[in-house]
């Protein structure tokens, strides 16, 4: 049983109990009122459809809810039409609901929901004229959408304010992340930044300005996050070149302690629209008292210059990430004021979906036939609640072979628990009122914790949709076992067909991904290059965002290479690599951002290295290997130099914490020596990994 347990452990995302519960009331207030009027039968349709309409997953800003909802009403009006037309042809059903549910898999709009529809409309025994079935699942949607869309005129900013508050706790977990855990947590904060972007743009209209308040404060930030970026790197090269105090390193945690604290104080304030908490200031002074004693220490009693500029760096490094925060707080002072979030949101045209071997396709083409020998069983074999089958297999099979299996072994394990809890009460208390407390129960925990983990989210579902299709017919607890039993064999069938009909095909995309990834971070080193050459508008934000992009692109591919039926171990291990290489990358390229001063500052052969390093990740064939040899010793014999003439200004009579040009460049290049070299090492450590990739 352990692997059940594992089953139902597994945490997928956080409870949604009003959704819950607002669901519950849509789909049996219908029924309770068609009790008590005595039209049982005319209302389950309406339940129906206001179950399709919350299964539809409405999500992001109320506007956008509602544009999908009033989708869903069409979707489900439109294909429980087609299906009723189906009723009764069984020959007919076998070859079109595929057809349907082929189409749902590979575009996003009708999704499962239509061929959902189809067939359930196709196989229950008609209660009303086709016309008026389809009139009350309308209804039934439109009155649940009404029930889920009534908090969008209390407050209207809420699924803003959850958005930029989980971005908000993502880079605080990565602020005081420990350095094992650093990488997955840096990967959650940037992926909570992108959705709160994503967000920000829903709550603006085609042509207002993209500097609105929620978008400033997403921006302020990512400017923190680039700082805690630039911190930890900094850090790093300072415990290489010249390792500090170990009372340094305490007061360096503690105040990194204090920031995460002050930003989960500020994710709070933004949830309940409440003050932001204040500056830590006293960890912060700390912390600056505790470097300037190393730095003092570094120059008078080491002499070690670069050490003292390190130290400052990581201070200022601090300080920027506390500026960025305090930034958006106050932005949340004032009122995180948005425009009315109902502009229509682009995407990729339907048919960049579908072309030829895509792995969408495939997939559509699995569906359908899969589908299609579901129905003929089905109508074959004459099974009792047969259309339990291909409703499994729909709901099982996904775009990849492991994903059908996770998916397969949760519905298993959830049908199993929620249809022997149906088959129990069935046996126990059978009738009308039982039934309303089923689906009533059902729809409350089943949509509570769908986004926690599907195995629940069947638990509960697999009464509620049997409960829901036959609601007007007399049901024992041999229904239960029925449907248990299909959702056996479904769920044997998706496997069937994900492990032998048309492979992924991953493997075919990967050097067409690799090459966009080594082209992306080629850019990437260019414009940091333009930004130490004094071109302050170089658009790193842009390169930074579509290197990530980039990548994320090649980890996808990772991901679905690990669950084919024998995941290939040397192209999958390198894709890994890969990724993990250019994440590092991009936090050197990070922390020399950081590094620019706003007065440009003569950097040496920085700018050289980093183009030669752009040249060395854009070249299209096997080349040797990065050769920056002499570029490497003119920029440590430019911060010798640096170093000598700043020893001199300080035996001239130079305060150490006097601001002049000179302090100024040996802190940059100083700091930069560290973060070029691991670029560039890991900028050749990329081409190879990817040209063998390529190759």
């Amino acid at each position: 049983m352990s692997w059940l347990r594992r089953v139902f452990a597994e945490s997928e995302g956080r409870a949604a109990p009003l959704y819950g519960l607002a669901t519950a009331v849509g789909v049996v207030a219908p029924l309770v009122a068609g009790a008590l009027t005595g039209h049982a039968a005319d209302s389950v349709p309406a339940g129906l459809g206001a179950f399709y309409v919350a299964f539809a997953g409405p999500r992001g800003p109320y506007g956008a809810r509602a544009r999908s909802m009033l989708v869903a009403v069409a979707v489900v009006t439109v294909f429980t039409w087609f299906g009723g037309l189906l009723a009764g042809r069984p020959v007919l059903a076998t070859l079109l609901v595929p057809i349907v549910a082929a189409a749902g898999a590979a575009l996003p709009w009708p999704g499962p929901t239509a061929a959902l529809c189809t067939l359930v409309a196709a196989v229950r025994p008609p209660t009303s004229p086709v016309l008026v079935n389809g009139v009350l699942e309308a209804a039934g949607g439109l009155w649940v959408s009404v029930l889920l869309l009534a908090p969008w005129v209390i407050d209207r900013l809420r699924p803003l304010r959850g958005t930029l508050a989980e971005a908000v706790r993502a880079v605080a977990d990565a602020g005081e992340a420990p350095p094992e855990e650093w990488g997955e947590r840096r990967k959650s904060a940037y992926d909570a930044l992108s959705d709160a972007r994503s967000t920000c743009a829903l709550y603006r209209r085609p042509g207002e300005p993209e500097r609105d308040r929620p978008a400033l404060f997403a921006e302020a930030l990512g400017r923190a996050m680039g700082a805690i970026v630039a911190s930890r790197s900094l850090h790093a090269a300072l415990g290489r070149e010249a390792p500090p105090p170990d009372e340094w390193q305490e007061e360096w945690r503690a105040v990194m302690a204090a920031l995460a604290r002050w930003l989960r104080g500020l994710a709070r304030a933004v949830e309940a629209r409440r003050t932001p908490p204040p500056r830590p200031a006293a960890e912060l002074e700390a912390f600056v008292r505790a470097c300037e004693q190393v730095r003092w220490e570094h120059v008078e009693s080491r002499h070690d210059i670069i050490g003292a500029a390190l130290v400052l760096q990581v201070r200022r490094s601090v300080e920027r990430i506390a500026d960025a925060i305090e930034d958006a707080a106050a932005i949340a002072a004032r009122g995180l004021q948005a425009g009315f979030d109902l502009p229509f949101a682009g995407g990729r045209p339907w048919h960049a979906q579908l072309t030829t071997g895509s792995p969408g396709l495939r997939h559509a083409a699995r569906v359908g036939v899969a589908i299609v020998v579901a129905m003929a069983l089905q109508n074959g074999l004459h099974l009792p609640f047969g259309y339990w089958l291909p409703i499994t297999v729909m709901f099982c099979l996904r775009d990849s072979y492991g994903g059908t299996v996770e998916r397969a072994a949760k519905r298993v394990a959830g049908a199993t628990v929620g249809g022997t809890g149906a088959a129990v009460a069935l046996a126990i208390a059978p009738g009308q009122t039982t039934l309303m407390i089923l689906v009533f129960a059902g729809a409350a925990a089943g949509f509570t914790l769908q986004p926690v983990n599907h195995a629940w989210w069947i638990t509960f579902a697999t009464p509620l949709i049997m409960l829901l299709i036959d609601f007007t017919r007399p049901l024992t607890w041999q229904a239960a076992g029925w449907r248990i039993g299909l959702t056996l064999a479904g769920a044997a069938l998706a496997l069937a067909a994900a492990r032998a009909l048309w492979p992924t095909g991953a493997l075919r995309t990967v050097p067409e991904r690799l090459a966009r990834l080594l082209h992306a971070h080629a850019d990437l080193a260019r414009t940091v290059a333009a930004l130490f050459e004094g071109r302050p508008d170089a658009p790193i934000d842009d390169r930074l965002r579509e290197a990530a992009s980039a990548a994320r692109e090649v980890e996808e591919t990772a991901v679905r290479l690990a669950q084919e039926p024998a995941p290939p171990a040397e192209p999958l291990h390198g894709l890994r690599e890969a990724t993990a290489t250019a994440r590092r990358l991009r936090d050197y390229v990070a922390t020399l951002a950081a590094l620019i001063q706003e007065r440009p500052v003569y950097a040496g052969p920085i700018p050289a290295i980093l183009r030669r390093v752009a040249d060395h990740l854009d070249a299209e064939a096997d080349t040797d290997a990065l050769d920056l040899d002499d570029l490497l010793g003119k920029l440590d014999e430019h911060l010798s130099r640096l170093c000598r003439r700043r020893r001199a200004e300080i035996a001239g009579g130079a305060r150490i914490d006097a601001v002049t040009s000179l302090r100024e460049a040996l802190i940059e290049v100083a700091g930069a020596r560290h973060a070029v070299r691991a670029l560039a090492e890991d900028a050749h450590r990329l081409a190879e990994q990817g040209r063998a990739l390529i190759v």
